[in-house]
């Protein structure tokens, strides 16, 4: 709804900067606008138009429905704007390894992103995490690594070292492998997204 009324809105705005001679109550017969097919008599001044349009999503559009509070909802946003991750991806990824239960844990992975406790202490040292457990923690931490991982490959390759670890991601790539049944399922989530 809102890309609909967004692309209406340009399309309303842009139109009215359009330079152009109008025939007000012209006969049918007569051309309502005239083109620009002759030299005109005076030098046309080209119309610059800037254009800002801002969109306030209500509080309802703003969250997703998903089974994670507002509250963490804003963290993984926050956390998407500073990693630079699409918002979609982070929660089709967080769909796929946690379900989005808050207290998730396979082996040695944890929470809501599913991260294995290897990564703790560079991840302590490079963003400040101390405890994968604690949700907002954990959704910031998933999205640094899967933000850096973004910048080098693409997103297939991504979510591949995402979820294989690079070292793993890179085994798999040297066999010419850059498609996982984890990867097919993130996609899907993008695909159809729960907003």
């Amino acid at each position: 709804m809102r890309s609909v009324l967004l692309t209406c809105c340009l399309c309303l705005l842009l139109a009215s900067c359009e330079p152009r001679d109008v025939i007000r109550d012209a006969p049918p017969e007569e051309p309502v606008l005239t083109l620009a097919e002759e030299e005109p008599a005076e030098p046309v001044q080209p119309v610059v138009c800037q254009l800002r349009v801002e969109v306030k999503a209500t509080e309802a559009d703003k969250y997703r429905d998903i089974p994670l509070d507002h509250e963490l909802q804003d963290v993984a946003q926050a956390a998407c704007e500073e990693y630079g991750v699409l918002p979609d991806i982070l929660f089709a990824v967080m769909d796929v390894e946690s379900g989005y239960q808050l207290d998730a844990q396979n082996g040695e992975c944890y929470g809501l992103m599913q991260i294995h406790s290897i990564n703790l202490p560079w991840l302590q040292e490079q963003i400040g995490t101390t405890d994968l457990s604690d949700p907002a923690q954990n959704i910031k931490a998933g999205a640094y690594i899967l933000g850096g991982y973004l910048e080098r490959y693409s997103l297939t390759d991504s979510l591949m070292a995402y979820n294989l670890g690079a070292g793993g991601a890179k085994a798999q790539w040297a066999q010419g492998v850059h498609e996982t049944a984890y990867t097919r399922k993130v996609l899907a989530c993008l695909e159809n997204p729960k907003i």
